[in-house]
């Protein structure tokens, strides 16, 4: 299940590297994500930030 979304940032740019989360927060949609990305991106124009997607496994024992 789908709960939200992470800000992760790419120490390798664009190239084939696992992303690391920003901080522990959850945004609640893409949206609010991406416009924390933007924030930062007025300070730091050169970081490389993506938002991924973050689920809850449901257990689905009786």
């Amino acid at each position: 299940m789908l709960i939200g979304f992470v800000l992760l940032v790419s120490a390798c740019g664009y190239d084939a590297c696992d992303a690391l989360p920003v901080s522990e927060h959850i945004y609640p949609t893409q949206h609010a994500c991406e416009q924390m990305a933007e924030r930062i991106h007025q300070r730091r124009p050169k970081a490389v930030l993506l938002c991924g997607e973050v689920y809850r496994e449901v257990d689905d024992s009786p």
